[in-house]
């Protein structure tokens, strides 16, 4: 793999971020009752939802590949976990304060971290990458692997409801098909265009999924108050 940065790859993530700011301040305008738009309910928004987790998470797997194809660089590996753990406890901790019933206990960051420490040991086996994805979907139809029962144990010290939660499976079918893109990067052939500021925004993904909800909630909860 080329090691210079892949421009197709942070359109790819810039575009999921624009897509994902915009789904959350819809999320937003309903809960503050400016809207009411179905987004967990009709097909569109539960596509949409899903778009947007499928350029994440396989963004991922794309990224394990560039970084990690020619050897593990352990180094590199453990300093990114260490970056998203961190982020991840920051997002509970933050919507524990926020949203103390339905505070995210595994949300996509967490989902993230995990599925990379699953994921790495397959970064150059992208047909069996493919095929495990494959297995995971086909699993899910049928609501197999069932993880419930961690939840179960757990459900003491967790929230009702969680108001972003990403299952490990199926979700983390996404992450292995990123691997086989990592290989077989077709993604290439369709992000073609070039937006220097839309790159640059998927350069710097994670500090605004971390930042953007906060931004966008302050300002919706503060036009609600003045209008109310």
């Amino acid at each position: 793999m080329i090691n210079t940065r892949d421009s197709a790859l942070d359109l790819m993530r810039g575009i999921a971020i624009i897509m994902m700011i915009a789904f959350h301040f819809i999320y937003d305008l309903n809960s503050f009752g400016f809207s009411d738009i179905p987004l967990f309910t009709h097909w569109a928004g539960i596509a949409w939802r899903c778009l947007i987790v499928f350029l994440f998470l396989s963004a991922v797997g794309i990224s394990l590949v560039i970084a990690h194809s020619k050897g593990i660089k352990f180094k590199k590996f453990l300093k990114r976990l260490l970056y998203l753990g961190i982020a991840a406890l920051f997002v509970s901790a933050g919507t524990y304060v926020m949203f103390p019933d339905g505070w995210v206990y595994f949300g996509i960051l967490h989902l993230i971290w995990f599925s990379t420490i699953i994921a790495i040991s397959f970064v150059n086996l992208p047909k069996t990458s493919l095929l495990i994805a494959a297995l995971i979907l086909i699993g899910a139809i049928f609501d197999q692997p069932n993880l419930s029962f961690i939840s179960y144990l757990l459900e003491p010290y967790l929230p009702f409801g969680s108001v972003d939660y990403y299952p490990l499976f199926p979700w983390l079918s996404f992450v292995f098909i990123g691997i086989y893109l990592g290989h077989n990067p077709y993604y290439q052939k369709i992000f073609i265009f070039r937006l220097n500021w839309l790159e640059v925004i998927g350069k710097h993904a994670l500090i605004i999924y971390l930042t953007h909800q906060l931004v966008l909630f302050s300002v919706v909860s503060l036009a609600y108050n003045l209008l109310n």
